[in-house]
């Protein structure tokens, strides 16, 4: 599996800083020259604006590659979050003819770059979520562990931005069992390192002892272009 099988959402069902309902999702990664991107976003407005074509819950977006590996090949990246329910009525939902319209119209313009499926563990800050997602890819070799010391960590220390903890199910890439999706609403927010402060420090230090041995994969940089829901 090549190393541009990324991930990433957006969520609206918040408590406080927690989200209270976490989501399930799948992402298929694409390229597309630049000059024909427009028509790729096109295709897919003409499709999803359609009343009866967007499943209830279910919200897809379309994310811009920023800044990647020399190695990722894909452009661009479409997502796929909703709670379980919605996201299996979307998968068994009949394929009608316009589908199968802007399906063409991929097929002569796109090519595929792998496919992933998971689910969020831990969601916190939701409402502060920006455009700009970076994405880190996970080898965890204790989940529950890590799932607990995450939790506690952002329980601690508000994230300026929002940020998840989530599995990944399907579509796993040179070891990585699971993510950290964290948010920011510019570039200068994005380089911007974080609080040096002693609880933020000691929190940091907590999470990484009691989290478990964790390795960073790899991570990509996507800025969201246009969501439909």
């Amino acid at each position: 599996m090549k190393k541009s099988i990324f991930i990433f959402f957006l969520m609206s069902i918040i408590s406080k800083n927690v989200i209270s309902q976490e989501y399930v999702w799948s992402v298929y990664n694409i390229k597309v020259d630049r000059i024909n991107a427009g028509q790729v976003v096109s295709a897919m407005d003409k499709y999803l604006s359609k009343p009866g074509n967007l499943v209830d819950g279910v919200t897809v977006s379309l994310f811009e590659v920023m800044f990647a590996n020399n190695d990722v090949d894909a452009t661009h990246v479409i997502s796929f979050t909703g709670s379980p329910d919605a996201m299996n009525a979307m998968y068994s939902s009949e394929q009608k003819d316009d589908w199968m319209v802007m399906m063409s119209t991929f097929d002569q313009l796109t090519e595929s770059d792998g496919s992933a499926a998971g689910r969020s563990i831990h969601t916190f800050n939701a409402e502060s979520s920006g455009p700009i997602h970076q994405i880190y890819m996970l080898d965890v070799a204790e989940p529950g562990k890590k799932a607990d010391a995450f939790k506690e960590m952002w329980s601690t220390i508000k994230p300026d931005g929002r940020i998840t903890l989530g599995q990944i199910v399907s579509g796993r890439q040179d070891g990585a069992s699971h993510y950290v999706l964290a948010t920011s609403n510019d570039f200068k927010d994005l380089v911007s390192g974080r609080s040096n402060d002693p609880k933020t420090q000691a929190a940091w230090a907590k999470y990484r002892k009691d989290g478990g041995a964790t390795d960073v994969v790899s991570s990509q940089t996507r800025v969201l272009l246009k969501q439909w829901k």
